[in-house]
């Protein structure tokens, strides 16, 4: 067994696995929201994006949507333009793997990104796939939270869908 992976039974060892990348998440998240305490918060997720990197080596069918959704984040942080590319990349692979409610959250991060660079009108298609994504998964409130975001910003859409 690898020593990046504790040596435990498997539900533990998804538990560290997937918590990893929620600490990632967070740790990005934190970094974009709290600029006073960024360098702490990015620590948190460069350690998350190296141990992903490993994993994804070992096993890239459960791991590269989570890689490249954590390198997306991390490029928006750092308002480098490769973040759309690694969005996209996250989307893809998580559909290919039928991880419906990765792709979902993969669509709302972009739509996120999107938002921020003012880009209303593919924003708003991929929060509507990150709702088709949830509703195939069965999250209803998740369906229901972003139907929220999009009636919010359908009135801002030239195009509006």
């Amino acid at each position: 067994q690898s020593d990046l992976v504790p040596n435990t039974t498997s539900g533990r060892t998804s538990f560290f696995f997937i918590s990893t990348f929620i600490d990632g998440l967070i740790g990005l998240y934190f970094a974009r929201k709290h600029r006073e305490d960024e360098a702490k918060w990015t620590h948190v997720a460069e350690k998350a994006i190296e141990l992903m990197k490993k994993w994804t080596d070992s096993s890239s069918w459960n791991c590269a949507n989570k890689l490249y959704l954590l390198q997306a984040e991390y490029f928006f942080l750092k308002n480098d333009e490769r973040a759309y590319a690694c969005y996209r990349a996250s989307i893809t692979k998580a559909r290919e793997h039928k991880f419906n409610h990765e792709e979902g959250l993969a669509h709302e991060k972009l739509a996120t990104y999107l938002l921020y660079k003012n880009q209303h009108d593919e924003a708003l298609q991929h929060f509507q796939n990150a709702k088709k994504c949830y509703a195939t998964w069965g999250a209803n409130v998740l369906v229901q939270r972003v139907e929220k975001v999009i009636t919010i910003l359908s009135p801002l859409c030239v195009g509006s869908i």
